[in-house]
């Protein structure tokens, strides 16, 4: 069928094509969206993740001065470590829960001995990884801590609901180990002393996943929209031809070229005047006459 036929024949069917694009519509909005009691909600795994640098210093800033000995820094680099796992602890857990107002029990934590002994690392997994294993732990927040090898860093990963609640916990986590360190004593005496440890830069979050709705939609909508308009340009035709066919076979049936009456067989004059498969007891016209006649004729002398 040509473009023009085909615009034409849609032309003159707008209401057909007027109901097919509020079902792609609609398509489209279910293929982003599910339908609830509070409104539309998205069907996309969205969450919102933070992340921040904790740096494990001397109270000199030697590790920022480029002053520390190879010896020290690689201490500096282990401590990170430890303070990385304590993080992951039950008793940080809790207080980043009350900084950041959230529930202990939601948050989900792993350092750098729990992340190296899992399944994979955290820093190579792709986002929506991250983000179906939250699910799976069925904890709405997660916190990971990594420390790099030799570098006195520790790294914080935070991942929630939202964007903010996200950054709450990373600024949590930086709160709570600098309370710790507040805290600890080495030999009688304070460890911040001697060590300090400092915030590199505010927390930066976000929201990860959610970005393909749209495309979903528009992708949805188009196939719906094409399905749509080729039913209603075949379909007709379809069903045309359906009937012709119908009407040409049962008509075929009813009656065959040729013959007067439907399945009869033709019979001939000569076949009716003189029988010569069998006898046909119905006189012709004039016969009787000629049976009356020939036995006198026989009698005469």
């Amino acid at each position: 069928m040509e473009p023009v036929e085909a615009i034409r024949q849609l032309w003159s069917r707008k209401l057909l094509v007027g109901i097919v694009l509020g079902i792609a519509l609609l398509a489209a909005i279910l293929s982003a969206y599910k339908i609830s009691p509070s409104g539309l909600q998205s069907r996309s795994l969205t969450v919102g993740a933070a992340s921040s640098q904790i740096l494990v210093d001397s109270k000199k800033n030697e590790a920022i001065a480029g002053e520390a000995s190879l010896g020290s820094f690689e201490a500096l680099a282990i401590r990170a470590k430890i303070y990385a796992e304590y993080l992951s602890s039950l008793e940080a857990r809790q207080q980043i829960a009350d900084f950041a107002g959230v529930p202990a029990r939601s948050i989900s934590s792993s350092g750098p001995f729990s992340v190296a002994a899992g399944a994979g690392n955290y820093e190579s997994q792709s986002s929506e990884d991250r983000a179906n294993e939250i699910l799976q732990e069925g904890a709405g927040n997660r916190l990971v801590f990594t420390a790099q090898e030799g570098v006195p860093i520790i790294t914080v990963d935070a991942q929630s609901e939202t964007a903010d609640r996200a950054v709450a916990l990373a600024n949590g986590s930086y709160k709570a180990l600098q309370q710790y360190v507040g805290r600890l004593k080495v030999d009688g005496k304070s460890a911040d002393e001697a060590v300090v440890v400092r915030e590199l830069g505010a927390p930066e979050g976000g929201i990860i996943g959610g970005g393909n709705d749209m495309i979903l939609m528009i992708l949805a909508f188009l196939v719906v929209t094409a399905l749509g308009c080729v039913a209603i340009l075949v379909i007709p035709r379809f069903t045309q031809r359906w009937r012709a066919l119908n009407q040409y076979e049962h008509a075929d049936q009813q009656h065959i070229p040729g013959f007067d009456t439907p399945y009869s067989v033709p019979v001939s004059e000569d076949h009716e005047r003189h029988p010569s498969h069998g006898y046909d007891p119905t006189p012709l016209a004039g016969d009787e006459h000629q049976r009356s006649v020939a036995p006198r004729a026989a009698h005469q002398p």
